[in-house]
């Protein structure tokens, strides 16, 4: 699997943000502040959207954490290849998971995907979003 770029609309700090990754391994260093804690949490949300939590603490719900500073449209999309095939992961948040939008799209092919599901990430990587988390 690689990545190769996503678009960011909104996402925490984050806005109108776009990033290529280069081939093989992708550093970003910038100074603190910059986003790169958020721009981690935004490719774990497009593999495995926001979990399901009743949580007032920001601190523990990862939806009220990244909700964006200056408003607008929640969400973005990457776009990564498995098996000589491109795609294209679309999110977009609500305040609540009911309004989450998904789509997938088969770059390669241009035309929507059904090869995953809205468990991208437990289906390509065969984790949960805790321990792939955990593993990046």
């Amino acid at each position: 699997m690689k990545l190769i770029r996503c678009h960011i609309e909104n996402f925490g700090v984050l806005s109108d943000f776009d990033f290529s990754f280069a081939e093989g391994l992708t550093t970003i260093c910038q100074s603190n502040g910059f986003g790169k804690s958020t721009f981690a949490a935004f490719i774990k949300a497009m593999f495995y959207g926001f979990p399901r939590t009743g949580a007032r603490n920001i601190v523990e719900n990862e939806r009220k954490r990244y909700d964006p500073w200056q408003g607008g449209k929640y969400g973005g999309y990457l776009e990564f290849e498995v098996q000589d095939v491109s795609y294209r992961v679309t999110r977009y948040f609500g305040k609540t998971a009911a309004k989450d939008t998904f789509s997938l799209l088969d770059l390669t092919n241009r035309r929507p995907s059904t090869r995953f599901s809205e468990k991208l990430g437990e289906e390509l990587f065969q984790l949960d979003a805790d321990s792939f988390a955990r593993s990046t």
